[in-house]
């Protein structure tokens, strides 16, 4: 993306696919056909997350119109911007010249930061934040030194902009590097005990210990992103923390994805990550009460008060 060096297919390659493409006939229905299954395997990595997604959704539903209709708007969605392209993008779309060498250097910024997202999960948090100050203190040092080549006012403004924008991006960096301890609010929700259980017979037993509570089963991993969303802003929120007090807590860690943590997963009819099951003081899951996915403070702390409502607690 940045011109360093260029992927490109060997030279034989390319003058055969471009002899095929010469001698194709215009509307033909198997070279549309073709050129769907190019496009289907190019944007597989774009479109597979989210497609899993919806069908792990329709799935748990079991509705078949709503999950005929989410798909036929899934498709609309993918569908519809191409057209419009292929049909007014000549008039929309500026003319090609330099400004698209700088698009591509500026997607290869958006392409550096999935990495840093990916890697926080290994190096945590604190490396996590100094490489994305890094990127983002390279960001407006490239577009400063782009507007260095304009000599209009607004150009100065910009420059000015920038360079206070990548000054302020790099503190955490010297924060590092001069050792200074980032000030922190205390994390609320590592007051909350989960007890951390392995398999169902662990699950049973702290069941039966139960002393007429709510129990709540939280399916988490490390890798999860949402499960970690679920512990740093909902299980934080101070309201949310005062409802599952009155409630135990359980927490099954499937991060390493073993043969037990597969069996749990398959017996309790879990597909996806985060999860969360109630059951009642005698250790029975309460109908239609999962939790699918991440829910903010605000929704879970009123779908805790259906719950407790619903049991009287």
């Amino acid at each position: 993306m940045f011109g360093f060096y260029n992927l490109q297919l060997p030279s034989s390659l390319q003058t055969k696919l471009i002899n095929w493409s010469d001698h194709q006939k215009a509307g033909s229905y198997f070279g549309v056909f073709i050129m769907g299954a190019l496009a289907g395997l190019i944007c597989s990595p774009c479109t597979t997350a989210s497609l899993s997604a919806i069908l792990l959704y329709i799935a748990q539903s079991g509705n078949m119109l709503i999950g005929s209709l989410t798909l036929y708007l899934y498709a609309l969605g993918m569908g519809l911007p191409l057209i419009g392209i292929i049909l007014f993008g000549h008039r929309l779309l500026p003319r090609s010249g330099p400004w698209m060498q700088y698009v591509q250097e500026a997607f290869g910024f958006v392409i550096l930061a999935l990495p840093i997202f990916l890697l926080e999960r290994i190096f945590g948090e604190i490396w996590s934040l100094r490489l994305s100050s890094l990127l983002i203190t390279a960001f407006c040092i490239w577009v400063f030194i782009l507007l260095l080549k304009k000599h209009n006012g607004w150009a100065r403004i910009g420059q000015i902009l920038f360079l206070l924008l990548a000054i302020i991006a790099a503190q955490p960096l010297q924060n590092g590097i001069w050792q200074i301890p980032a000030i922190s609010k205390p994390q609320d929700h590592m007051d909350l005990k989960f007890k951390q259980v392995k398999n169902w017979q662990e699950i049973k037993q702290a069941i039966n210990n139960n002393n007429s509570k709510i129990v709540i089963l939280d399916f988490y991993a490390d890798w999860c992103v949402a499960c970690r969303e679920f512990e740093k802003y909902t299980f934080s929120d101070p309201k949310v923390k005062s409802k599952l007090d009155n409630m135990l807590l359980l927490q099954a860690n499937v991060t390493e994805n073993s043969a037990e943590q597969k069996s749990l997963l398959q017996y309790l009819d879990v597909y996806g990550l985060p999860t969360i099951i109630f059951y009642d003081d005698k250790g029975i899951e309460l109908p239609n009460s999962r939790v699918y996915g991440f829910m903010n403070s605000k929704m879970f702390y009123h779908y805790l008060e259906q719950i407790t409502q619903r049991q009287g607690k």
